[in-house]
């Protein structure tokens, strides 16, 4: 992977140590994005730090799109997680509801024959919008339901995949679908 820079005032910063932290999504071209999700190969990578700082970028929803559609099982995961990010961080009427449903749709007649990572993203992707799209809670519901129990391999660790209907409930029964967070960012 080639090295990637992003200055920090007068200090630059490398990927993908400290850059995905103290990147400012908002000031990143797409090409610049492009080439983190494209380098980046281990998964906490390409489904959480390039997500969280694309998110904050004006071309998370046009980027999120285009990478859910790549070959590369890392970059398909990293688009459904961008998008994951932008309808977290982003206020109902900003959003395209329509397109979500689509999405949701895709989801259910997708996640089975998709990458594994890739499955694992898109059951984030329906936990998201029961949790954050109010107005697309029994569509997100509707659609945990057909997808049941995603089958994803996370390997030799400890690691379980949330049943997204379980999940959806939880967040429900805590009165707390809707409320969007500032920032994909730990």
């Amino acid at each position: 992977m080639s090295a990637v820079w992003v200055r920090v005032g007068a200090v630059e910063v490398g990927w993908p140590g400290l850059a995905g932290l103290v990147a400012d999504g908002t000031q990143m071209s797409k090409r610049q994005l492009n080439a983190w999700a494209k380098g980046a190969s281990w998964y906490m990578i390409s489904e959480y730090t390039v997500p969280g700082v694309a998110a904050e970028s004006p071309h998370a929803r046009d980027l999120a799109m285009k990478w859910m559609d790549a070959k590369q099982e890392s970059v398909a995961a990293c688009g459904w997680c961008t998008y994951t990010g932008f309808i977290a961080t982003r206020e109902d009427a900003e959003l395209d509801l329509d397109e979500i449903k689509q999405l949701l749709q895709r989801v259910v007649d997708e996640i089975d024959p998709s990458p594994n990572r890739v499955r694992y993203c898109m059951n984030g992707f329906v936990i998201a919008v029961g949790t954050y799209v109010k107005p697309l809670l029994k569509d997100a519901k509707a659609a945990a339901k057909k997808i049941g129990n995603a089958e994803v391999d996370v390997g030799d660790t400890a690691c379980k995949v949330p049943l997204a209907t379980e999940h959806i409930a939880q967040v429900e029964h805590m009165g707390r679908v809707g409320p969007k967070r500032k920032t994909m960012k730990c």
